[in-house]
C-alpha cells in the first residue's frame, strides 16, 4: 500500500484547513491503475463548540464515497463544493480515473455532473452491505485491501475515446503552459473537434472548463504561498489582464482573490 505524497491541489485555504482533519491518500495496486486514481481517507475530531466547512475546487472525476450511513457515487463536480465537519467523523473515498467508469453508466457522463447517487445504481444492490462496515474499520490497510478486492471486478479495458480523454485531461493537468483549447490541440496533435468529441463522450465537461480549473489551481498556489502580487500572477499565467483573472476566479470560487485572502 503506497502512500501518495504528491502535493494536495484543489483544496481552498489549504494551510488553514488541514489542522482540522487528517487526510491520507494511497495509490492503487498496479492491476487497478487504469480504473482508480487514488484512495483517500479523511478523519476529523472537532470540539463540540466548533465546526469546519471544507471547500474544494471542482473535479472532473467520479468518486465512490462511504459515510456513516450511506455509500454514494459522486459525479463530476462543476463548481466549488463544500463539506461540513463537526464533532467526530470520517469519509472514505475512491477517486476513479477520468473516463474509467463509462461501462457502468446508463447515460452520458454529462447527466451525472453535480449529482450524488446511491452506489447501488452502479455497483449492485449488495454494495451497502459489503462496504458500509468499512466505515468503522480502524485499519487503512484493511480498508484499502477490501475496496481493491471489491472494485477489481469492475475493471475494464478502455476504448480509444476513453484513452484519448484520459490523456487529454492528464496533459491539461500536468502542462501549465496550456491556456486554450487551441494550445491543447497543438500539444496533443488532435483537432479541436476530436478533443470536443472525446470530452463529450467520456468526461461530461468541456476542455475549456478543465483548462480554467487547472489554471485556477496555479492561481491558488501562488496566493497560498504569497510570493507574487496580482499583476505578477496575471503575467505568469498569461491572463489577458487582471480583470480577466478576477472574473474567472470569482465565477468558479465565488469571491475575488482579495476576498479569498481575507
Amino acid at each position: 500500500m503506497l502512500e501518495n505524497n504528491k502535493e494536495v491541489t484543489g483544496v481552498l485555504h489549504q494551510k488553514a484547513s488541514k489542522e482540522h482533519y487528517k487526510l491520507r491518500r494511497y495509490e492503487p495496486k498496479a492491476e487497478l491503475s487504469s480504473l482508480i486514481e487514488q484512495f483517500w481517507f479523511v478523519d476529523w475530531q472537532i470540539s463540540e463548540q466548533k465546526s469546519h466547512t471544507q471547500r474544494n475546487l471542482p473535479d472532473p472525476n467520479f468518486h465512490l464515497v462511504i459515510e456513516a450511513q450511506q455509500v454514494q457515487v459522486i459525479g463530476p463536480v462543476s463548481k466549488v463544493f463544500s463539506y461540513s465537519m463537526s464533532k467526530q467523523g470520517r469519509v472514505l473515498g475512491v477517486k476513479f480515473k477520468v473516463a474509467s467508469l463509462l461501462h457502468l453508466l446508463e447515460k452520458p457522463p454529462s447527466h451525472y455532473v453535480d449529482k450524488a447517487l446511491p452506489a447501488s445504481d452502479f455497483f449492485g444492490a449488495e454494495v451497502d452491505h459489503l462496504l458500509l462496515p468499512l466505515y468503522t474499520c480502524q485499519s487503512d490497510e484493511v480498508i484499502f485491501d477490501s475496496l481493491s478486492s471489491f472494485l477489481k471486478i469492475y475493471n475494464a479495458p478502455m476504448s480509444l475515446y476513453q484513452c484519448q480523454a484520459l490523456e487529454l485531461c492528464c496533459l491539461i493537468k500536468n502542462d501549465p503552459s496550456i491556456y486554450t483549447v487551441e494550445a491543447l490541440a497543438a500539444k496533443s496533435n488532435l483537432s479541436k473537434r476530436s478533443i470536443q468529441r472525446a470530452f463529450n463522450k467520456c468526461v461530461g465537461l468541456t476542455p475549456k472548463w478543465l483548462i480554467r480549473k487547472y489554471r485556477l489551481h496555479q492561481v491558488l498556489r501562488q496566493l497560498e504561498h504569497g510570493n507574487l502580487d496580482m499583476l505578477d500572477i496575471v503575467n505568469l499565467l498569461k491572463y489577458t489582464d487582471q480583470a480577466h483573472l478576477i472574473r474567472d476566479f470569482k465565477e468558479v470560487i465565488g469571491v475575488t482573490p482579495g476576498q479569498y485572502l481575507k
